[in-house]
């Protein structure tokens, strides 16, 4: 069976690393699967923030990789969209529209003409009239805790996960705690770095792939504040509010605590927990493998058949 991936960003987004996940785990299952990278509005495509040695690592999983190349759409059984601008495309096949993001995307699929409408929380499947829930996928192999030492009991390193930037009051809270706080915004790599820290701030799926590497994680995305300018995040992930936090897919705006300043965030730091790491890796097992992914996918495909 024939599947086509589109992927519209020359940066590195979630969207993407999702996409890869998708792609790798199908293949090891018999599918033919080709990604297209193609974004029609822009006059020049120029890979930036490392985007090339994705692409190099998306071709080790998939058949081919077509960067505004020609497509024989006609070959495809199914293709798998997360953009707009792919919907007129001219497929044989069924088409399959996937909504993606940790807020509601600015375009709406409820009146798309696709054949089937996936989305990736709680929020986005409801709001949009999705047919079904599929939650992101994390390869629990190439992010794996086995080979790190646990996270410390009194947190020394810190890794903030995050395309937004360091805000500076986030960087003294850690300071006055003696923390080492890093910050990344792209790596096509970071299953390789997660498990040097103690624990990861971050958001969406950067949040879910910390919790797999078996380390604490506190949800926060600088861009996401209140009508008053307050900076909000969801607070450290605990299996007693996981599902909440999922069903906005770690955004940031389930809880909305208040850490727009060094003195707030530096007591919202302080209530770390080494023992989270063992128990959010068992989450992700539990809830988000790429395997139960791409179990619900071939679901999806056998309804459409």
């Amino acid at each position: 069976m024939n599947i086509l991936i589109f992927l519209t960003n020359n940066v590195f987004t979630g969207v993407n690393t999702w996409a890869y996940t998708l792609a790798k785990e199908l293949s090891s299952r018999g599918y033919t699967v080709d990604v297209e990278i193609n974004d029609e509005y822009r006059k020049e495509f120029l890979f930036i923030d490392g985007y090339d040695c994705f692409i190099k690592k998306l071709k080790k999983v998939c058949n081919t990789v077509f960067i505004k190349d020609f497509v024989d759409y006609s070959e495809y059984h199914f293709s798998i969209i997360s953009n707009n601008i792919h919907i007129d495309k001219p497929m044989s096949g069924k088409k399959i529209f996937v909504v993606h993001g940790t807020e509601l995307p600015e375009f709406d699929v409820r009146n798309y003409t696709v054949d089937y409408k996936i989305g990736t929380s709680k929020t986005n499947y409801e709001y949009m009239k999705c047919d079904k829930l599929i939650h992101n996928g994390i390869d629990m192999e190439e992010f794996s805790s086995e080979k790190w030492d646990l996270p410390k009991v009194k947190p020394k390193r810190a890794l903030l996960l995050s395309r937004y930037g360091l805000p500076h009051h986030l960087y003294y809270a850690c300071n006055t705690l003696g923390i080492e706080l890093d910050s990344v915004m792209f790596d096509t790599n970071i299953e390789e770095k997660i498990g040097l820290y103690d624990f990861v701030i971050s958001h969406g799926r950067g949040a879910y792939e910390s919790m797999a590497c078996g380390r604490p994680v506190l949800v926060y995305n600088s861009l996401f504040k209140d009508p008053n300018g307050k900076t909000l995040c969801d607070g450290w992930i605990k299996e007693s509010n996981f599902r909440k936090i999922l069903d906005r897919n770690a955004s940031g705006w389930t809880f909305r605590y208040d850490v727009s300043t060094t003195k707030r965030f530096k007591e919202m730091l302080s209530k770390y927990d080494y023992t989270d790491g063992e128990k959010n890796r068992r989450l992700v097992r539990n809830m988000l493998s790429s395997k139960n992914m791409c179990d619900l996918f071939e679901k999806v495909f056998r309804e459409l058949k």
